[in-house]
């Protein structure tokens, strides 16, 4: 069985947990290659992890001339959808991404040349036509929906929006919306490079994919399933505290908040719920806060001691910085699995959490930690005093939450659902045959009809 991962990125919280299922599917045999687009970070790799190669899109039988005229059209085109809609977007803004871009990415043969193409990330890089197009149609793609741009027009998280269902346009995250902005073209342009693929959806939430099969950009025999994110307890484990506390330069006997994300900015990653709630808590107990992440943490008399560890992505520091904390808490507006809180318990750090997304399908309610209701500072702020003044139902709902990773989250187990799927496509493209199982074989044909839009 060969696989070919592809992701943006060799970093982030997509391509971290990729690249473990990446690892795993090696130690179980699969002759599995990762390939990203770019690397920032100049970080070294094994030899089956790769810089993507892009190659010079084909030719076809217009003369060069006609050629030309099209592809300035096309970029005319790109160019005047991104100005219009994107170009003046705040900063601070929900990530939102084209899918048509000025530069074709068609994949070199040998890349693509597997079993089964398995997507991750790809905002930033893919241009949707030329990308697919570089695809052989035969080849059974697996898609893991880190969060929800697969199935948009361009947005990464829709807030509450269900435009996805039918069609975009008018979208509410762009400027200038309109019937026929960057998410209707990016919807359209999506949908018609899916069409005909044999697309296999997985989510590791379950809010997740019941967001994604409601979306109409799925041909219509795409399949879905949902596969937790993996934990791998060699990276993952309780630490001493006081001892993780020491390791990082932090000398306190207070009670250490944790909270942790990409970026610290992000509206819907709600740090700034945190800082609230931290006004709200009524304690005796001395507090403080452990952060770690891109972007600066507000000062405020009001606010508990700041310990700031800047961006972290040293699998052995994250491990520290969740066994120096007491609890970790993650306010997020939106969000499918994050793996901030996965990691915390499978150190035996108890989670308290908004009711978003896919959170409360493994932060559960009095025994992993607490969930309130999504945007209540002042329920957070009760959640995080309980646990703040007991230090046995700290230790308690850690212990369980450690447990809950190794019975239901652990990498093997997540590993070993994709090395099923990978043969069960493969198998009703009749191209493998696995050893240790055999489902029986889909007559569904690889050209597959195409979802319309109400």
């Amino acid at each position: 069985m060969k696989v070919s991962h592809f992701c943006t990125f060799p970093y982030g919280g997509a391509a971290a947990a990729a690249m473990r299922n990446h690892k795993q599917l090696r130690k179980l045999g699969v002759d599995s290659h990762f390939y990203y687009h770019r690397n920032d970070r100049a970080e070294p790799f094994d030899g089956s992890v790769h810089q993507i190669e892009l190659v010079p899109p084909q030719t076809g039988w217009a003369p060069r001339f006609f050629r030309r005229k099209k592809l300035k059209q096309r970029n005319r085109e790109i160019y005047q959808l991104f100005d219009r809609h994107l170009a003046h977007r705040d900063s601070q803004s929900e990530t939102f991404s084209m899918a048509r871009l000025p530069d074709p990415s068609r994949l070199a043969p040998d890349a693509v040349n597997v079993d089964v193409i398995h997507l991750h990330w790809l905002a930033f890089f893919a241009d949707y036509p030329s990308f697919f197009q570089s695809i052989p149609r035969h080849v059974p793609v697996v898609w893991t929906l880190h969060d929800m741009n697969a199935f948009t027009g361009g947005c990464h998280y829709s807030s509450g929006c269900r435009k996805f269902t039918v069609g975009c346009g008018n979208c509410p995250q762009v400027e200038n919306p309109l019937p026929d902005d960057v998410s209707d073209d990016s919807f359209a342009v999506k949908r018609e490079a899916l069409c005909g693929r044999q697309i296999h959806v997985t989510a590791p939430s379950q809010w997740m994919l019941d967001l994604a099969q409601r979306s109409s950009i799925w041909p219509t025999s795409t399949t879905f399933e949902k596969i937790y994110l993996g934990i791998n307890s060699d990276d993952f484990f309780p630490e001493e505290k006081m001892a993780a506390r020491r390791e990082l330069g932090i000398e306190t006997d207070a009670v250490l908040i944790g909270f942790g994300a990409d970026d610290l900015s992000s509206h819907r990653k709600g740090f700034h719920h945190l800082l609230s709630a931290l006004q709200k808590i009524k304690s005796e107990s001395e507090v403080e806060c452990l952060v770690f992440g891109a972007g600066e943490i507000p000062s405020s008399p009001g606010f508990p001691k700041m310990h700031p560890q800047g961006f972290v992505d040293s699998v052995n520091r994250q491990r520290l910085i969740y066994g120096a904390s007491d609890l970790v808490v993650i306010p997020s507006r939106e969000d499918n699995q994050p793996q901030v809180g996965l990691e915390a318990m499978a150190c035996g750090t108890p989670v308290v959490a908004f009711d978003a997304g896919g959170i409360p399908e493994y932060v559960r309610h009095g025994e992993t930690g607490c969930v309130v209701r999504m945007g209540d500072e002042g329920k957070l702020a009760e959640a995080i005093a309980g646990l703040v003044d007991s230090k046995a139902r700290r230790q308690r709902m850690g212990t369980m939450a450690s447990k809950m990773i190794a019975d239901e989250f652990e990498l093997n187990q997540q590993t070993e659902a994709y090395r099923r799927l990978y043969a069960r496509v493969a198998m009703s493209n009749g191209i493998y045959e696995d050893p240790y199982e055999a489902p029986e074989r889909s007559t569904a044909s690889g050209m597959q009809s195409c979802r319309k839009t109400a």
